[in-house]
């Protein structure tokens, strides 16, 4: 039975998967979605009780977290990434581990630029994790969440659970920590997926960082949906996302399973193929 690995982003915990995986589970697939390093305790405890430890987890130490994991599997597993998830999945595709992988609304690695020029919130966002030099060390707070965005979860029965993060894994976004080799040609095939409403890293800088990989022979392909937010995998609409996220998996694992046929939904595109 092939294994697919899911890894949640900042700020949130595995519970953030809870709309997604069952896609995956109907199709046969084992699932795993652990959570980072001090993020295993129960959601209430993070929100009123931070780990003082969680100051001192960095991107290096999430890595080692999910290499454990996938050394411990029979063969190399599926990654499936959200937002710095996203970016946890193109490092440990880079650095050999895993099958392949799916990057979903990915904070990029070192390299790219990640502003959305344009963008009041990216640059309010900027500020709220780097802030002065003095405060980079330490437990950020969970991130304000806009109003609106707020209403429309709601509206769809959607609860967003946000905790405290460490303010080291952002601070090492400018450093090697983030950086994977662009051009590696033995990486594993990665999907990289846009959203089009997405506020908190604009498609802009989706494409930026798929166009960074353009010149390696790995395959790299690219997917836009263009209604979904930062939040696609549990908004309406998310059944799409995993739809074409399943499809692309058994075009490019070839998974020795075969589930009921899932076309491609008309509203995604697959923009391009390395």
């Amino acid at each position: 039975m092939d294994t697919i690995i899911f890894i949640h982003g900042a700020w949130v915990t595995p519970y953030c998967w809870r709309y997604f995986m069952p896609w995956f589970a109907e199709q046969g697939y084992r699932l795993l979605a652990p959570a980072w390093p001090l993020k295993d305790r129960a959601i209430c405890v993070q929100e009123e009780q931070p780990d003082p430890p969680l100051a001192k987890i960095g991107i290096p130490e999430i890595l080692a977290h999910y290499k454990r994991i996938i050394r411990s599997q029979g063969q190399p597993p599926i990654l499936i990434g959200h937002s710095f998830g996203g970016l946890i999945v193109q490092l440990l595709l880079d650095q050999g581990y895993g099958g392949g992988g799916i990057a979903i609304c990915s904070v990029p690695p070192r390299g790219v630029w990640a502003l959305d020029a344009t963008s009041w919130k990216s640059l309010q966002l900027l500020w709220t994790v780097f802030g002065a030099p003095t405060r980079w060390p330490g437990i950020l707070a969970p991130p304000e969440q806009e109003t609106d965005e707020v209403a429309m979860l709601r509206a769809q029965g959607i609860e967003l659970r946000l905790v405290p993060e460490s303010r080291r894994i952002f601070r090492q976004l400018l450093r090697r920590a983030a950086a994977v080799d662009f051009r590696n040609p033995t990486r594993a095939p990665l999907l990289l997926v846009g959203c089009g409403a997405d506020r908190a890293i604009p498609i802009d800088v989706q494409r930026r960082n798929w166009e960074r990989y353009r010149k390696s022979r790995a395959v790299t392909d690219f997917a836009l949906f263009p209604s979904l937010t930062h939040m696609a995998i549990a908004e309406s609409g998310h059944e799409a996302l995993a739809a074409h996220c399943l499809a692309w998996i058994e075009d490019r694992w070839g998974a020795r399973i075969n589930p009921r046929p899932t076309p491609r939904p008309a509203q995604t595109r697959a923009a391009h193929s390395n």
